[in-house]
């Protein structure tokens, strides 16, 4: 997914997660990736729960969609690795490929933002 796409997705969102998505945005265009799976997990947790946003149109369903789903518990995880140490994770371990890696992951972390936005804008 480009930054294009999880934008127009996030056209929708309250004031906090919009804050938050810029943020995220600005970490992708500088390659400041794993900034980039800590916010977009925090986009998606923001997004479920603020009043002003897709959730407070969105259905039960919908929300336990975006929720719950294989990415967006990936992406949750991913965050928690990063952030809550313990012991060594992919991409902070000091080898040659730790770029790669979370390069790879924050990409992965944009795709199941705007996937989850995505269910939770059309249901």
């Amino acid at each position: 997914m480009t930054l294009r796409v999880l934008k127009a997705e996030a056209s929708g969102l309250g004031a906090h997660a919009a804050r938050l998505c810029a943020e995220l945005c600005h970490a992708a265009d500088h390659r400041q990736n794993a900034s980039v799976i800590i916010l977009a997990a925090a986009v998606l947790d923001v997004a479920l729960r603020e009043p002003t946003g897709p959730a407070s149109t969105a259905d039960g369903a919908a929300i336990a969609e975006a929720r719950d789903s294989r990415e967006a518990y990936w992406l949750r995880e991913r965050r928690n690795g990063i952030v809550h140490y313990e012991g060594g994770r992919g991409g902070f371990m000091g080898d040659a490929d730790d770029d790669a890696i979370l390069a790879e992951d924050a990409a992965r972390a944009i795709a199941a933002l705007t996937e989850a936005l995505a269910i939770l804008n059309y249901g």
